[in-house]
């Protein structure tokens, strides 16, 4: 789907009944299209939304990548980081773990430095060490920690999507434990919260509003 990239908030008619969630809910946007409140926000947001949050990787180089922004992006506000998504692929190689696996302490350095991204040692070295664990990693395997931390199939899913966005869990049982599963196989620095914002980001959880043009589970834009 191409999505106007002036489709903005100023385009957004709200045509939910007047209540104290009505914010929280789908807005009518200009092109016709119904979205998550927070799709609106900004351009970078805009794109997120309509095009990655809540896509199925196709290869396991996509799940390394989709796991990596969520660590980056974790302990700060919700799609204020979208923008920057695209600075982390230019800066570290495409965000392939063979490549990325290859960065050393000069490269950690000139990335601490560049105002296209979150400049957070903690941050840039779990994903180095996170892109040396799972380099090797097929789909196959990314797949079985999912299934090791219990987390159900899009189709098995029993949790609809919410109404509004006041009912989105920060995290959950599975998120929970898919944290320690990760943790197992050498995965750092992603916890609860993480682990749930990347299962939504996968299409693994609900991660669009009901009425959402994007709200069907592992749906690919």
């Amino acid at each position: 789907m191409t999505t106007s990239p002036e489709t903005t908030s100023a385009d957004a008619q709200d045509t939910s009944v007047s209540t104290p969630h009505a914010a929280f809910r789908v807005v009518h946007c200009g092109d016709g299209l119904h979205r998550c409140p927070w799709a609106v926000s900004t351009p970078g947001a805009l794109a997120d939304h309509d095009h990655d949050w809540g896509t199925t990787p196709s290869s396991a180089d996509e799940y390394f990548a989709t796991l990596t922004l969520e660590l980056v992006d974790s302990g700060l506000a919700r799609w204020s980081q979208s923008a920057r998504h695209g600075a982390w692929y230019l800066h570290m190689a495409d965000l392939e773990p063979a490549r990325v696996s290859l960065f050393d302490e000069d490269d950690v350095d000139d990335l601490l430095v560049n105002p296209e991204l979150i400049r957070n040692r903690a941050k840039i070295e779990a994903v180095i060490h996170n892109a040396e664990v799972c380099q090797d990693w097929d789909v196959p395997r990314w797949l079985g920690i999912l299934e090791e931390a219990g987390v159900p199939l899009p189709d098995d899913a029993s949790e609809a999507a919410p109404v509004d966005a006041l009912a989105l869990a920060d995290s959950t049982a599975e998120s929970r434990k898919l944290s320690q599963v990760l943790r197992s196989h050498g995965i750092v620095l992603v916890g609860p919260v993480t682990a749930h914002r990347w299962l939504q980001r996968i299409g693994r959880a609900p991660g669009h509003l009901a009425g959402c043009f994007r709200a069907d589970p592992g749906d690919h834009g």
